[in-house]
């Protein structure tokens, strides 16, 4: 399950939070360009108090997780635009991601990362004579999804055994709410990508359970009518 597999990967990032709390924002881990587009905004925020210069790096994956496989992606499949950006203190900007691959049933995955680079970023030698960098430079993992072209949504659910799977060919958002009126807070999210499923006592014991996929709120389960 996709947000499990990310977890880890970072907790890393997470645990220096307090470090970095002025650094990169990029809002969602994990986005996605539709079936019906070819292209999607990723707005960028430099939080820090002085410029920074920030690129980004492209590797296709299998699927994601914690023991990745990597490939090239074909000449032209996955473009972005522009090569590198310079933002002031506080100003955002967008990176633009093209999809010029295959139009099949297929669902892709890229490992997209966003380094922010400090621009006079000093440099030393250490006892060794190996040059180190004396400022940070943040690199900020995420998730491209690009949905397959010709798009199958299909869900399935017994309750009453503790399963819900993703029987189509892309990945939805899976919300489990405890009980009736529970807030969000509260409740357990799980990505399912196609072929997954979830078999956990967090589904027979869901009063509500809910399917987010792009922008719809589908309630598949309700006992609290």
């Amino acid at each position: 399950m996709l947000i499990k597999l990310l977890s880890k990967y970072f907790l890393t990032f997470f645990s220096l939070a307090p470090f970095f709390a002025n650094a990169i924002y990029v809002g969602n881990q994990t986005f996605s360009i539709d079936s019906d587009n070819n292209m999607y905004a990723k707005m960028v925020i430099n939080n820090n108090q002085s410029p920074r210069l920030y690129r980004i790096t492209i590797r296709a994956i299998v699927s994601p997780g914690t023991s990745e496989v990597y490939f090239q992606p074909n000449d032209g499949e996955l473009l972005f635009a522009p090569r590198q950006m310079m933002l002031k203190p506080g100003e955002g900007d967008f990176f633009k991601f093209y999809y010029h691959g295959p139009a099949d049933d297929k669902e892709r995955y890229y490992r997209i990362a966003f380094e922010e680079i400090p621009p006079q970023n000093k440099k030393s030698k250490n006892a060794k004579d190996n040059i180190i960098s004396m400022m940070p430079v943040i690199v900020m993992d995420t998730i491209l999804v690009v949905r397959p072209r010709k798009i199958n949504f299909e869900w399935f659910l017994d309750h009453s055994h503790g399963e819900v799977a993703n029987k189509g060919n892309t990945w939805f958002k899976l919300l489990l709410k405890p009980g009736c009126g529970a807030t969000e807070d509260t409740s357990s999210a799980w990505y399912l990508r196609p072929g997954e499923a979830l078999k956990s006592g967090y589904v027979k014991g869901a009063g509500e359970i809910f399917i987010l996929y792009n922008d719809s709120f589908i309630k598949i389960h309700d006992d609290c009518t």
